[in-house]
């Protein structure tokens, strides 16, 4: 069975697995196909990695197979009371955030705010009082189309819950306006809740509990359907990698047992887990008691930041489930956030020094596209994964009064700021006299594209990452990103301006530039910029003869 799915990437030699996702799980899975470097030479160790990983693979899409169907069109009374209360809660800590906000940005004027906004609370009652229920239409039309729910505004329901939702955010509003004048205990007068509360609490007691697994899945495709649209990245994978590591650790049973006692329990096995565990292919297959056996008890396990995000997703879960009746209580998973401080639990990555560079520069790179990417990001300050996705169609040029300027488009970037146009370094010439023809093909296909979105920068990473350990340096503060701290390094010491670099970097300016002058800087000054990073007294093997010529940049 394994022979279809195994295939050899030729520059590298290693085998990897490259398994087409079955057509009915395909929309909830999200990919149509999935590609795992299995970091192996040898065919016989790579089937045995390969196995586990299949296994798991027609496992999830299994559980995808057996989701909960999608949200009825005409919601009952119970789901629609639910939802009225998901939208007091949502109304309130709204409210709060903007008044928090608003008395840090003028405290002596917040009385007057204050004001107007009770005077905002008669108005919306009046019109409650009314029957007025207009100005809730739209946003109740909304909230339900953006769960799926199928909306007749001249349905008997849709009224209903319009109604509904008029009480709660008049509601939401007067307990904000209640604790402002000092009732910190203030609680929401409103039938439509105290009625909701008792119809969560009633589901709970008679609810049929669903397994863990089950539960991820149900929420896993609430999350991804509210997702925004934009970059894809890892977070789900991440989520997933999470909840799979509790389904074993609690035997994939209902969430509603969970107490503080598991979840401390928990935590402080996943905390001792080897750092590096993730990366063996094998461990997707392990159940909980082999994982820990086998990667688990080290003396330095997981990182802080890891571990918030672990119990953080898991907060998150529970919330989730809560609202539908799946558990009730204190969330367990509270209460184990490790503040970070950066020189304590926090390494920032730091430059690479002259001397460090020339060690990783001498000798070359075998890849030629290792040797390359490391060059564009010495002159660029790109992240890899932007310059290992980069096509041909991608290196562009443009006249201005005369002079050709040729530069980078980022399309597929980290933020919206890092969409960004960022000019061609002159040592990097031998880039533009190339074939640049085929737009869409790739600059450096060697680099396998795989993981979510299909993005080669992963594989790039590794390659890098083993690349570097080969060198000598076994850091974790030294890595590709370390490059960009290089070229801001020498950006500060040409005083060039910090909203400036922000443009060409990837990063948001400040408030004033960023909302008065949304254009920015123009591409000479860009050019400009780029233009001053230099690396002086190193030589910087040449592509094109991995060697044999050197681009001496000089004093």
């Amino acid at each position: 069975m394994l022979d279809r799915y195994l295939t050899k990437r030729p520059r590298s030699g290693y085998w990897q697995l490259r398994v087409p996702v079955p057509r009915d799980v395909q929309a909830a899975y999200g990919r149509k196909e999935v590609t795992v470097s299995l970091r192996e030479r040898d065919r016989e160790r790579a089937a045995m990695k390969a196995l586990p990983i299949l296994l798991d693979l027609t496992g999830e899409w299994e559980r995808l197979r057996r989701g909960s169907p999608p949200a009825a069109d005409e919601p009952s009374d119970a789901n629609l009371l639910k939802l009225a209360k998901e939208v007091f809660e949502q109304a309130r800590e709204l409210s709060q955030t903007k008044r928090k906000e608003r008395f840090a940005s003028d405290p002596d004027t917040y009385a007057d705010y204050l004001e107007r906004q009770e005077q905002a609370q008669i108005g919306l009652v009046r019109a409650l009082q009314a029957n007025d229920l207009q100005p809730w239409l739209a946003p109740a039309e909304r909230i339900l189309v953006n769960r799926g729910i199928a909306v007749d505004q001249n349905s008997d329901w849709f009224k209903r819950f319009v109604a509904m939702m008029a009480e709660v955010t008049v509601a939401a509003v007067q307990v904000s306006n209640r604790q402002d004048r000092g009732d910190l205990t203030a609680e929401p007068a409103s039938a439509v809740l105290r009625q909701a509360t008792e119809a969560s609490e009633a589901a709970a007691a008679t609810a049929t509990d669903i397994r863990f697994s089950q539960l991820t899945e149900a929420f896993l495709r609430q999350w991804k359907a509210s997702k925004p649209g934009g970059k894809i990245t890892n977070t789900e994978q991440q989520k997933r990698a999470t909840f799979r590591l509790f389904e074993g650790f609690w035997n994939d049973a209902p969430i509603r047992g969970v107490n503080h006692t598991h979840a401390a329990a928990f935590r402080d096995a996943v905390k001792l887990l080897h750092p590096d565990w993730a990366r063996s292919p094998a461990a997707r297959g392990l159940s909980w008691s082999q994982l820990i056996t086998r990667f688990g008890n080290q003396e330095r396990g997981l990182s802080d930041a890891t571990m918030n995000r672990h119990m953080a997703t898991l907060q998150e879960l529970w919330r989730w489930a809560s609202k539908r009746g799946h558990c009730a209580g204190d969330n367990p998973f509270d209460g184990f956030h490790t503040k970070l401080r950066r020189g304590v639990n926090v390494n920032s990555y730091v430059a690479w020094e002259p001397s460090e560079i020339r060690q990783l520069l001498t000798p070359p790179p075998q890849r030629q596209d290792m040797l390359e990417v490391i060059i564009v990001g010495l002159f660029t300050g790109m992240r890899l994964d932007e310059i290992a996705a980069l096509t041909w169609g991608q290196v562009r040029s443009e006249t201005i009064n005369g002079v050709v300027i040729n530069y980078f488009q980022v399309v597929d970037a980290k933020t919206p700021a890092g969409i960004r146009q960022v000019p061609v370094h002159p040592a990097l010439g031998w880039l533009l006299a190339r074939d640049r023809s085929d737009h869409s093909a790739r600059i450096w296909p060697g680099f396998n594209e795989e993981g979510v979105g299909k993005k080669p920068g992963a594989d790039a990473s590794r390659e890098f990452s083993s690349f570097k350990l080969g060198r000598g340096f076994t850091s974790r503060t030294k890595t590709f990103h370390s490059f960009r701290k290089n070229v801001t390094r020498i950006m500060e010491r040409a005083r060039v301006p910090e909203n400036e670099w922000a443009q060409v970097f990837g990063h948001e300016r400040g408030f004033t530039y960023g909302v008065y002058n949304p254009d920015g800087i123009d591409l000479v000054r860009k050019a400009e910029i780029i233009g001053l990073i230099d690396y002086p007294g190193l030589a910087i093997p040449h592509p094109e003869a991995k060697g044999s010529q050197e681009l001496e940049i000089a004093a």
